[in-house]
């Protein structure tokens, strides 16, 4: 009897050696990122993390599924420290703690500035962004109806995965954008299409640089719609010529684009930027005013006028300098 209680003790530690041995982080073993990709194996997988030696067998590897009685792992990039066991490694890639990024798109930001944003957090490249934002077929697919996925990616704080897919990440702030707009009752049904609202609501979130203005703005624009004039936003002419900081230029202003708002009637062909809430519920719900021009009064804020003639006396006497018989007792 003591004999067979010792063979089974014996077998006992043995296996628990066996166990600690194979679990054990091997020799050598450092910090290092690993990525699971898409459709990854089980055995894929635990290949790879032996030829990067993070474990120490590919088989024990596996066996950690039913010790666990986990079947699947996680697709994304993860962080491996040096001291962790085998175990540990598997509940890791099977719980998906993958490797995030934080990152804030403010509102007003392009695709360009998006894509520039993207890429300095390691989250996607620039040009694999960009790539996604104007790929048609793609846009299609998620209903997004335009020539590019500009002004339908709504301006928030995310948490991403590092080295995301583009077409995830369009796909997320495209699904928040679709939350916000049926929040604010943007659903294209009240005379404006909701393409339409997100390119008036981009052109108000441009111009608007005091956010209690932008009812104000929003209502010139609308007013000037209603009469079939031109916008006149010198937004959307820095879009056309695809310069985003510095002055415009009166050559600039001459640009032949649909996008040139001094030359065409009516909203350029898409958004020009990404809209916030505000901009947009004040495309949606705009402030009944009799304005039609504004002008920026160089501290951010805008004179706003009723007739050509008192906005032209406040053009002279904001941007010229001139003296001339004007009074700003504007309080909006």
């Amino acid at each position: 009897m003591k004999k067979i209680l010792f063979v089974i003790a014996a077998l006992l530690l043995a296996a628990l050696s066996t166990y600690t041995w194979f679990n054990s982080p091997p020799p050598l073993m450092h910090d290092e990122a690993f990525l699971v990709k898409p459709g990854e194996s089980l055995h894929s997988v635990g290949v790879h993390l032996k030829e990067q030696n993070l474990i120490r067998s590919v088989p024990f590897f596996k066996a950690a599924s039913y010790i666990t009685m986990q079947r699947h792992i996680r697709t994304g990039k993860y962080k491996i420290y040096k001291d962790m066991t085998t175990m540990e490694i598997f509940r890791k890639l099977a719980s998906g703690e993958i490797i995030t990024r934080k990152v804030t798109i403010p509102e007003g930001f392009n695709l360009y500035q998006i894509a520039e944003r993207l890429d300095e957090n390691d989250i996607t490249g620039e040009g694999k962004f960009l790539y996604a934002a104007f790929d048609g077929s793609f846009l299609q697919s998620i209903g997004i109806r335009s020539l590019s996925a500009e002004g339908y990616l709504f301006p928030d704080t995310y948490v991403f995965p590092e080295d995301c897919d583009a077409r995830d990440v369009i796909i997320m702030m495209h699904k928040r954008m679709q939350s916000v707009l049926k929040e604010l009752g943007a659903r294209g049904d009240g005379g404006m299409s909701v393409h339409e609202i997100l390119t008036l609501a981009s052109l108000v979130e441009e111009e608007a640089q005091v956010p209690s203005e932008r009812p104000y703005i929003a209502s010139v624009f609308h007013n000037r719609l209603a009469r079939d004039w031109r916008m006149d936003c010198d937004p959307t002419v820095r879009y056309a010529v695809k310069k985003f900081t510095g002055s415009i230029t009166l050559r600039d202003l001459e640009t032949d684009s649909p996008y040139n708002t001094y030359k065409v009637k009516g909203l350029p062909p898409t958004p020009i930027t990404s809209p916030g809430r505000d901009a947009i519920k004040a495309t949606v719900k705009p402030m009944k005013t009799s304005y039609l021009f504004f002008v920026a009064r160089n501290d951010g804020s805008h004179y706003f006028s009723k007739t050509l003639r008192e906005h032209n006396k406040a053009v002279l006497y904001y941007q010229r300098g001139e003296k001339v018989d004007f009074r700003d007792n504007q309080k909006l």
